[in-house]
């Protein structure tokens, strides 16, 4: 695959780590976070390192689109202006919206709920977060990007395997392309 319909390596270090760190965040979140009790000792350093999480994802995100601005991406993969160009092209905008959507979403908590003072121990764990106004839409966004997540990596598997048009290679490092 030449360089016309290949993303840089910046780009492609930029998307698998993010998409690890996204999968892990939503773990944590759904998996630790959200159903241990906030009066449990472990849940403060759980939650300080989701928040960390979340912010380097904001970062690479940022790190991402400047990438693709200055140095530009690939050919699209699909026939210019077809229906499946116009989904994919809608596709990554909403991953990138639904993103930004959802680090916002915690910041706006982590305000709301004072976490600056929870992380620095000047104020005590509520009992929930549920008061917090923003936590409804953290949780609402947060499902909306594993729905999109997940419609995203079934396309890039159904071009791989179904259309067998080697879509994934445009993600790998140039290397080991055979």
């Amino acid at each position: 695959m030449n360089s016309t319909t290949q993303y840089n390596r910046i780009a492609v270090v930029l998307h698998w780590l993010m998409a690890i760190m996204i999968m892990l965040s939503l773990f944590a979140g759904s998996q630790l976070l959200e159903p241990m009790a906030n009066s449990n000792p472990e849940k403060l350093g759980a939650l300080q390192g989701h928040a960390i999480f979340g912010a380097i994802i904001g970062l690479l995100l940022i790190l991402r689109y400047l990438n693709i601005k200055l140095r530009g991406k690939p050919a699209t993969a699909n026939v210019v202006g077809s229906k499946m160009d116009l989904m994919a092209n809608l596709a990554h905008k909403l991953i990138y919206i639904l993103i930004i959507a959802v680090v916002g979403s915690g910041i706006a908590m982590a305000v709301e709920g004072d976490f600056a003072s929870l992380f620095a121990g000047t104020s005590m764990m509520p009992e929930s977060f549920e008061h917090l106004t923003t936590r409804a839409a953290h949780g609402i966004l947060t499902k909306l990007l594993v729905l999109v997540l997940l419609t995203h990596i079934g396309a890039a598997l159904y071009h791989q395997f179904v259309k067998k048009d080697q879509l994934l290679r445009r993600m790998r490092w140039k290397r080991f392309q055979g």
